[in-house]
């Protein structure tokens, strides 16, 4: 028993360290994505108007685009990383519950043949005994 539970031990810790492995890579990734600020469009300024001068346009307050409704926002980022985190740690103690359940089997199995060892052994020490009564019984003292 004790042969098997240091394995099971560094086995679980391998997966666990494989675990936060990948949510990490998946987090820094989310969190790259959320630093990189969208590529904007710029044109190039008219060369043939005079910049002192005022232009119609100049009454109309500058657009900007709204980052909410641009592409990707910072919540869709964290929730597709929560999402692999998600998946990761669903594959991982599955992984994990596979890894428990045959080492348990083979405990089990372990338990058996040792029982069935210790079974024989008790028999033939019985049969021994038995085998040696009958010997005393047969000799005349």
């Amino acid at each position: 028993m004790t042969k098997l539970l240091l394995p099971l031990i560094i086995l679980l810790l391998i997966i666990g360290y494989f675990m936060a492995q990948r949510s990490d890579d998946s987090v820094g990734d989310a969190y790259d994505k959320m630093e990189t600020p969208p590529a904007e469009s710029t044109t190039p300024p008219d060369m043939d108007s005079d910049p002192t001068m005022p232009q119609e346009s100049d009454d109309v307050a500058p657009t900007t685009d709204d980052p909410q409704s641009s592409g990707r926002t910072l919540l869709d980022d964290t929730e597709e990383a929560a999402r692999d985190a998600g998946e990761a740690i669903k594959d991982t103690a599955e992984d994990a519950g596979d890894a428990i359940k045959d080492a348990a089997e083979d405990a089990g199995d372990a338990l058996k043949d040792a029982g069935e060892a210790t079974k024989d052994a008790a028999d033939d020490a019985m049969d021994k005994l038995r085998g040696e009564d009958e010997k005393k019984e047969g000799e005349p003292q």
